[in-house]
């Protein structure tokens, strides 16, 4: 990602979620600043509630060093609760036109991985070109709308580039958090796993999902299909996990196979199932990604690439330990009643 905001000759488009000011996100707002000097049309978008503990002053200094900054949906305090539900969970690069990365990494140093001195969070992000980096650009420019300039002064979109000539992979940029589109990621998985034949591999570090994936899964196990998912062991939202256990035994009955990973906190969101069909993006199957963010998925739909995420999820299983239906059913009672009640209580989390 930074060797192709490096060779950038037109423009770099950011949309992140996190930004932090410590030493990923000051690395990466320098090599910004000299980009933009170099002539680069460098835009940042970052989320208000996601970047919360990141001073307002890090943002202007970007600002006055030539990129253009926006915030989107600023946190005012006094505005009711709404105010802050739907935030921009996107993590997304746009270089030139010519290519782009989504997936699951922000900038800071949790993401940045340990040689280059962050704590390594297990994450996965895609690189794209073609069209599907000009749909990628597309949905930050909707994002670049609809938020606040942090110096005051807006700064007009640039054109869509030119998408580059489309490769020999099948592919489709997913979006939620428009009105149309809110469910898509979320339909685009049921389908998939509606008509899986043979496995569902799936890692998502906020495994929360509705109760109409949660039958899809339990269904797909049932008829024979080889259904695992991993979660994390280790996460930033212990009460996640623990709302995800009250799930676990029904799936584990019908024959789903439950991981959690073993690593560092595992914050990555992925699925390939038959090796067919693979997505890779920002969306955690819980109700908040659902229902409340922005959000980005690329769907490929290829043999070569799905069998490559599908070694990278065996791989992962020797890193995991399978969670039995006697570790759900020998935890304490007040355990299982504390999950069962963040389970019901999902769509607050």
């Amino acid at each position: 990602m930074l060797s192709e905001i490096e060779g950038a000759r037109r423009s770099v488009l950011l949309e992140f979620y996190s930004f932090s000011d410590d030493s990923a996100g000051r690395a990466v707002g320098a090599l910004l600043r000299r980009k933009a000097k170099e002539g680069v049309a460098v835009y940042l978008l970052y989320d208000s509630v996601g970047s919360i503990s990141t001073d307002r002053k890090f943002f202007l200094a970007l600002a006055a060093a030539g990129v253009k900054v926006a915030e989107f949906r600023p946190v005012i305090y006094w505005k009711p609760y709404w105010n802050w539900i739907k935030r921009d969970h996107r993590k997304t690069v746009c270089v030139d036109g010519r290519c782009a990365f989504a997936g699951g990494f922000n900038i800071t140093e949790s993401d940045a991985p340990r040689s280059m001195g962050g704590r390594g969070w297990k994450d996965t992000s895609a690189r794209v070109c073609g069209p599907a980096a000009a749909a990628i650009e597309r949905l930050f420019w909707e994002s670049w709308a609809a938020s606040t300039p942090v110096d005051g002064k807006s700064s007009p979109a640039l054109p869509v580039a030119e998408p580059g000539p489309a490769g020999n992979k099948r592919a489709l940029v997913l979006s939620a958090g428009g009105f149309r589109s809110v469910r898509s990621i979320r339909r685009s998985y049921v389908y998939a796993m509606e008509r899986a034949l043979d496995h569902i591999y799936i890692t998502n570090a906020y495994f929360l999902p509705d109760k109409l994936v949660l039958r899809r899964l339990a269904a797909a196990a049932r008829r024979g299909v080889d259904v695992r998912i991993i979660g994390p062991k280790e996460t930033d939202h212990p009460y996640v996990r623990w709302a995800a256990w009250s799930a676990f035994g029904r799936l584990i009955k019908s024959g789903v196979k439950v991981y959690e990973w073993q690593g560092a906190i595992l914050h990555s969101k992925t699925a390939v199932i038959d090796g067919t069909w693979s997505s890779v993006g920002s969306h955690n199957l819980d109700h908040r990604s659902l229902h409340y963010n922005l959000e980005v998925n690329v769907n490929v739909y290829d043999r070569s690439f799905g069998a490559a995420l599908a070694r990278v999820f065996r791989d992962d299983l020797k890193n995991s330990k399978q969670v039995t239906l006697d570790d759900v059913r020998g935890r304490p009672l007040m355990a299982k009643a504390v999950s069962r009640l963040l389970y019901l209580f999902r769509s607050w989390a």
